[in-house]
C-alpha cells in the first residue's frame, strides 16, 4: 500500500468518487472535484489500484483531515490505519487534526462511535479534550504532533468558514461536575 498527491485529471478520481459514494453519507459528502477546488487535497491511497483516499487542508502549521475512505471490500484490513501512519509520517512536523463522532450512551451507533475513536488512537491520534458540534452531532477532536493548539484551530475554523459556508464549528471543553 501506498498514498500519493491525486490531481483533478488523475485517471483514478471516477473510481475514487464511487468509493466516495459509497463511504462517505450524503449529508457529509462533497465530491473531489470540489474538494480540490477549494484548495482541498486529495490523496490516494493505493495498492494495485485505487482502495481509498485521504482528504486534507493545510492552514499554517495545521494538516486537517476531513475525511477518510476506503472502499468497502478492503475495510478492516488494515488499509485506513497504514495511511494514518503515513500520513503523520509525512507531516511529522505539523499538529494533524481529525474529528470524529464524540461516543454518546444514548446513540443506537454508540459501538459504531467508540470504535471509530479506537481507530484514530490505535493509529497514533491522541484526545484534545475539545468538541465541536455541527450537523446535529458532536464531534471530539483528535490530534496527531506534540500538542493541541486551540487558538491555531480556532484561526483554522475561522479560515474554514471563509470557504464551507456552512461548516462554522466553534471548538468548546465540556465542562463536568
Amino acid at each position: 500500500m501506498h498514498i500519493k498527491m491525486l490531481t483533478a485529471d488523475s485517471p483514478d478520481i471516477e473510481t475514487l468518487e464511487q468509493i466516495n459514494e459509497e463511504a462517505i453519507p450524503a449529508c457529509e459528502r462533497n465530491s473531489l472535484k470540489d474538494l480540490m477546488a477549494t484548495d482541498a487535497m486529495v490523496i490516494e491511497i493505493l495498492e494495485e489500484e485505487p482502495v481509498g483516499f485521504l482528504v486534507i487542508r493545510e492552514f499554517k502549521t495545521i494538516i486537517y483531515l476531513a475525511y477518510l475512505a476506503v472502499r468497502r471490500d478492503r475495510r478492516c484490513k488494515g488499509i485506513g490505519g497504514e495511511a494514518l501512519r503515513e500520513l503523520i509520517s509525512e507531516y511529522y512536523d505539523r499538529m494533524i487534526v481529525v474529528e470524529y463522532e464524540a461516543p454518546d450512551p444514548s446513540s443506537s451507533e454508540n459501538d459504531l462511535k467508540f470504535r471509530r475513536k479506537g481507530f484514530y488512537h490505535r493509529n497514533g491520534f491522541l484526545e484534545s479534550g475539545y468538541y465541536t458540534f455541527y450537523d446535529d452531532t458532536e464531534f471530539e477532536i483528535g490530534f496527531a504532533g506534540e500538542a493541541f493548539d486551540f487558538d491555531l484551530f480556532c484561526e483554522f475554523t475561522e479560515y474554514l468558514s471563509t470557504i464551507v459556508s456552512d461548516h462554522i464549528p466553534k471548538p468548546y471543553r465540556k465542562e463536568y461536575t
